[in-house]
């Protein structure tokens, strides 16, 4: 009898759920329990406790929604006007443009918008996008208040009978557990909008606060370790560059700062825009746009991502030569004992409030490398000269403060590299929860997603890796462990095998030279490495920083081979150094024997990547060729590691290649290996899926079934659910816009730019003379676009040796598109500034069709006044894009 009346009561407690009207039947005994009969009775409690007395379904229409996911009935009104917009009156295209993108950020819709060029695209994205943004802020706080007067009500206590205090009691529980999570939710976000309104109207102070004497760290005269350092001791430099693998099980070194991810609950889940585009070029366009609209800039927070190789404020390292040795060097720093001295953690965090408060970061590292602090205190730098050393220490790492005010900045600005691939994103901290993707200039999405999982791997790459891994394990062979010594062996004979495919065409006379695509499986098999374990071999790549001791090390053997052959050269040539310089070298051959009886420092040369101990170059050669090799090859590995069954290998057994056109025609020579993708909208899934809306916008879009089929379809979005947004020009072209087809130049010369005669010197000679002529009556700048960056240099080669363009340069000052990005943004203010100020006559940019200058937000006003095309770009039908077009017939429905 001890537990019949918990049992009975459970059981009523269980019946009353299961009613539909929620009564609960009367409970009879024929006589009460005494006291002596409930004993201990844990499964009776348990019970109890499990009941839910109440069903969710009775409590109403509380959820757990996201903060910023609104109800239908909450939905937000489409504005009829914007006033953010910084002109007066916008065209009626644009305003139905913006109001088009508010509407599907509010239903939370992904869409496909097409404005042509120079109808202020760029400029309608933001201020609807931004508009919307801080319109669906301004309910964050209504809504907290409602919550919390609803919490009140329920933890209010209330006159119940006898029986209702259960069920009341219950009913109370299960609302404040929906409720108090979204509470939660809803607080954390209003603290942080609170925090980001502190900041907007606190720059003045921010600034000054760079220049507290307080916050300098005592380690502001450290010097940063470089493992690439000549300066350093020889043995203890050495000694840096060997690594050894004691476990099978190590997971490879990642930074700091993301070996522990915060949680869910630590996110401050405000709505954040990701606003990308192709370059950093193109993203400072677009932050000047920002700038028009006073209204917005003022009260949202937008942070422009770098490279450390562009926000670094360590001499030390970012005058290294590639960009992957300045990301290892800063994070093999961040490792040791002896800190970066930018990296003081108060330090960080002014520079991060003051990059909120709507500072550049890429303004706050050019003041700091080059002691220049006009831009950051204004005329109070004219003071701080003599104060430069200590300001930089003052002033914490643009980088990491860019990372640490990503998780408050509501605007962030980033290129299709960065958001494109997950490793890059998993690297700067971007979370795609709760955010809104706006992909600007989205008509070339496929092709830069394609681009940023392709890697180009030539044979000279192949060289370089294979000579400097002979030579590590040749040098360190005696202190290997032995998992270590049998992955260098791997690793040597895969990098073997890679070259053999590419070798073997030279070999065989009867081979074809023709480049061929086969797929990854079938590369490997042509290689005979299908049988080995490439994920071992990557694995051990990414532990220990493999890569960049090998790239150390490859530099220490060249800077052996550059003294040794010094000292030699002044031993032939100076009669003085006779017995000196004789015991000099006895001297020194003894200290190598003793280090390694058997191995004598090979020549690396840095352009070749071949070695040769009998080498006597007057000049020691570069790193950069076997630094750049070394991650090209850990780059390949992985692709490989990774591919899917779309992945494709172009071989090129001879000449350029076809595809790579961010390197010289004369680098371009010779075998390669090229790793592509087919499919690159699989890639884009996860970016779909987790955020919680795309956009993309561009001025050629169509056809849009394409990036409908490709992007969005494999994500699970409808196509039905996709808007579609097309507009016309806001100008008349029949009044506006003048286009002339020029079939021939005034000399009666064909104009026909082929590739078989593109490069005839007749069609050369008069397509600059029909350009000196369009220069001679335009005022301002003109863009010429050419087919390629090889015929750009090919045509820019014979206008310099007929002096055409001497005549070109006298009329407007000529500006060539770099290949090298780097260098890309100092020619376009160049460029600007000479047109602007219209001396003499403006100025004449050659771009490249596809380049990283064909955008028209980097063209605005007077830097085009005119624009010129040369010929069209045809594809090369052996190129993996002609495969992709096939594939992707073969996969289209119709």
């Amino acid at each position: 009898m001890a537990v019949n009346s918990r049992q009975n009561a459970a059981f009523c407690f269980t019946e009353a759920i299961s009613r539909k009207d929620g009564t609960i039947p009367k409970l009879s005994l024929s006589s009460p329990p005494s006291m002596d009969e409930f004993t201990a009775d844990t499964q009776g409690d348990s019970i109890l406790a499990g009941v839910s007395l109440f069903s969710s379904d009775q409590i109403g229409d509380y959820k757990h929604p996201d903060p910023h996911i609104a109800s239908p009935t909450q939905s937000l009104p489409i504005p009829k006007e914007f006033p953010d917009f910084p002109f007066p009156n916008p065209y009626p295209q644009q305003v139905a443009l913006m109001q088009s993108i508010y509407d599907t950020l509010e239903r939370n819709r992904c869409g496909i918008f097409q404005s042509p060029t120079g109808t202020g695209k760029s400029l309608s994205l933001l201020t609807a996008s931004l508009r919307w943004l801080l319109d669906r802020n301004s309910t964050v706080q209504p809504k907290l208040k409602d919550l919390r007067e609803k919490l009140k009500a329920i933890n209010t206590p209330s006159m119940q009978s006898d029986l209702d205090w259960v069920m009341a009691y219950e009913k109370s529980r299960m609302e404040k557990l929906i409720i108090e999570p979204e509470l939660e939710d809803l607080a954390r976000v209003n603290d942080c909008l609170e925090k980001i309104s502190d900041l907007k109207t606190s720059s003045s102070k921010l600034l000054s606060d760079l220049l507290n004497d307080s916050c300098v760290t005592s380690a502001r005269h450290s010097i940063a370790i470089d493992p690439q350092e000549e300066a350093f001791d020889e043995g203890i430099q050495v000694e840096e560059f060997l690594f050894d693998i004691a476990n099978e099980n190590l997971e490879p070194i990642e930074d700091e700062e993301r070996s522990k991810p915060a949680t869910d609950a630590e996110q401050p889940r405000i709505l954040q825009i990701i606003y990308c585009s192709r370059t950093h070029s193109q993203l400072n366009q677009v932050l000047g746009e920002l700038k028009r609209c006073r209204s917005l800039i003022n009260q949202i927070t937008a942070v422009q991502l770098a490279a450390r190789h562009s926000l670094c404020t360590n001499k030390k390292i970012y005058r290294l030569s590639h960009p992957e040795a300045i990301n290892e060097a800063c994070l093999e720093l961040g490792r040791s004992k002896q800190k970066c001295p930018m990296r003081n953690r108060s330090s960080v965090i002014r520079v991060s409030n003051c990059i909120l408060s709507g500072v550049p970061a890429s303004v706050i590292a050019s003041c700091v490398r080059e002691d220049r602090y006009s831009d950051l205190f204004g005329k109070q730098a004219g003071t701080l000269k003599n104060q430069a050393p200590d300001i930089t220490a003052r002033i914490g790492c643009p980088y990491y403060a860019t990372r640490s005010a990503l998780p408050l900045a509501q605007l962030i600005l980033v290129p299709y590299s960065t958001l494109l691939q997950p490793a890059t994103r998993a690297q700067y901290g971007i979370s795609l929860k709760n955010a809104v993707i706006i992909i600007d200039e989205a008509h070339n999405l496929l092709e830069a997603t394609t681009s940023s999982m392709s890697v180009l791997l030539h044979l000279r790459d192949i060289h370089s890796v294979l000579t400097v891994l002979r030579s590590y394990q040749q040098y360190y062979a005696s202190r290997f462990s032995s998992v270590c010594s049998l992955r260098l062996k791997q690793l040597i004979s895969f990098v073997q095998c890679l070259q053999n495919v590419l070798t073997a065409h030279r070999s065989n006379v009867t081979a074809s030279l023709e480049s061929r695509v086969v797929t990854v499986s079938g590369m490997l098999s042509e290689a005979g490495a299908d049988n080995m374990s490439l994920h071992q071999l990557t694995d051990c790549m990414h532990q220990k920083r493999m890569v960049a001791k090998l790239a150390g090390f490859a530099k220490w053997l060249v800077d052996k081979s550059g003294r040794q052959t010094a000292v030699k050269r002044q031993a032939d040539t100076d009669p003085s150094m006779g017995m000196h310089a004789l015991l000099t070298r006895m001297k020194r051959r003894n200290t190598d024997q003793q280090d390694n009886d058997s191995v004598h420092a090979p020549f690396i040369h840095g352009s070749s990547g071949e070695a040769s101990s009998g080498s006597t170059s007057s000049k020691p050669p570069d790193l950069e060729g076997c630094s750049s090799s070394l991650y090209k090859f850990q780059a390949f590995l992985d692709a490989v590691i990774i591919s899917e069954d779309d992945a494709r290998v172009m071989i090129t057994p001879v000449g350029p290649n076809p595809l790579d056109a961010s390197i010289a025609s004369s680098d371009t020579k010779g075998p390669s290996l090229y790793f592509t993708v087919l499919n690159p909208g699989r890639y884009l899934r996860d970016l779909v899926q987790q955020s919680r809306c795309v956009l993309l916008a561009g001025g050629t879009m169509e056809p849009f079934e394409e990036l409908i089929e490709q992007v969005f379809v494999p994500a699970g979005k409808p196509s039905e659910s996709t808007v579609v947004f097309a507009c016309d020009h806001v100008i008349d072209p029949k009044r506006q816009l003048a286009v002339y087809p020029v079939a021939e130049s005034p000399n009666g010369q064909v104009l026909e730019f082929t590739y078989q005669k593109r490069c005839t010197p007749q069609v050369m000679d008069e397509c600059g003379e029909v350009i000196l002529q369009i220069c001679s009556r335009t005022p301002n700048g003109i863009v010429v676009f050419l087919p390629s960056y090889d015929y750009q240099q090919s045509v820019c080669l014979h206008w310099e040796k007929t002096g055409l363009l001497e005549r070109l340069n006298k009329q407007k000052r000529v500006f060539r598109e770099p290949r090298n990005p780097s260098s890309l943004t100092q020619v376009m203010q160049a460029y600007g500034t000479a047109c602007t100020e219209n001396r003499p006559n403006g100025a004449l940019l050659f771009c490249v069709i596809g380049g990283r200058l064909s955008e028209g937000i980097n063209f605005s006003d007077k830097l085009a006044r005119a624009v010129i095309i040369v010929g069209m770009p045809y594809p090369n039908p052996q190129c993996p894009l002609d495969h992709r077009q096939r594939s992707s017939s073969r996969l289209s429905p119709s």
